[in-house]
């Protein structure tokens, strides 16, 4: 059962007065992986703060390691909501659902901290960045790690699917995220894997990927989405699609190009935005309209609207 709506505005508004000064990792075997270094990286150069509402100055970004799984468990929402974001990282192409165990025990205690931006990534980057240095994998986990921790809607998070799913040949629910909506995934894309990435959102606090250093990893994506949520405030943008893939999750897209998403998020914009006509499901279709009259003149609106 989700949280009730008025306690998710009370944990959003504490988020966002409370002086959040650390990004928050889990225990997670207590193994520092990839994301770890790129959070020292952006705290020592400093990110910009694009989506604070300050336009000088820089943010940085100190991690906190929880000591062991007792302190993860021990937590409140509200201890939760004092983080700029919570990273949970690849751990190096896991495929045992019990490592995220903690999260799925603990989901209506850290979900309703959780107001902000948002990236869920289903692909294994610290894997590839440790192991092969790939410049990709590095670009990946600093933008999306730039989106969760900048905002002015509290406690984003980075979540990394590793390769949990990869095996998976029909869509399956990630009962970690249910609080916060229906994700379900796939794996078992194709053989050889999925290669070529392509890039369908934006943000200013994500500037180092592109489709050409997202692309071509041997194996570029493990999980892709066939359903999360698309509609309202807290939905989710496709924010990478695997690209000219087909099945369950196939969308097409504003610049002409089709896929099924493998990198989703809350706080990006859609490429084309203002214009942009987004195929869902089947029978769906969402549209963002920039409006030309009226009190609201100028906000983009998404429309949700159901094809007979």
């Amino acid at each position: 059962m989700r949280a009730p709506y008025h306690l998710l505005l009370a944990v959003a508004s504490l988020a966002v007065q409370a002086v959040a000064e650390d990004v928050l990792f889990p225990h997670m075997r207590g193994l520092k992986y990839s994301e770890y270094d790129e959070v020292k990286k952006l705290g020592l150069t400093g990110l910009q703060m694009a989506h604070s509402g300050i336009s000088e100055g820089k943010l940085t970004v100190p991690a906190h390691v929880c000591k062991d799984d007792e302190e993860w468990n021990g937590m409140t929402t509200a201890d939760f909501a004092k983080y700029k974001a919570i990273i949970v990282p690849d751990c190096m192409c896991n495929t045992s659902l019990n490592t995220i165990k903690f999260l799925d025990d603990t989901k209506r205690v850290w979900s309703p901290a959780v107001t902000g931006n948002m990236v869920i990534i289903g692909t294994d980057p610290s894997f590839h960045a440790k192991w092969f240095n790939l410049p990709g994998a590095f670009a990946m986990m600093q933008d999306a790690i730039s989106l969760v921790a900048t905002g002015d809607r509290g406690t984003g998070m980075y979540f990394s699917l590793s390769c949990y799913y990869q095996s998976a040949a029909k869509p399956v629910a990630i009962e970690a995220l249910s609080e916060i909506g229906n994700f379900q995934v796939r794996g078992n894309l194709s053989h050889p894997c999925l290669n070529n990435a392509h890039l369908v959102a934006q943000s200013k606090a994500m500037t180092a990927l592109n489709d050409n250093i997202a692309s071509n990893w041997n194996c570029s994506v493990h999980e892709a989405f066939s359903e999360y949520p698309r509609t309202g405030s807290s939905g989710f943008e496709a924010l990478a699609i695997a690209l000219n893939a087909t099945g369950p999750g196939e969308q097409s897209f504003a610049d002409g190009t089709s896929g099924i998403p493998y990198i989703i998020a809350r706080g990006a914009t859609p490429l084309g935005c203002g214009n942009n006509i987004t195929e869902g499901l089947p029978f769906e279709r969402h549209i963002q309209l920039k409006l030309d009259s009226g009190p609201n003149k100028h906000e983009l609106h998404k429309l949700h609207v159901i094809r007979a």
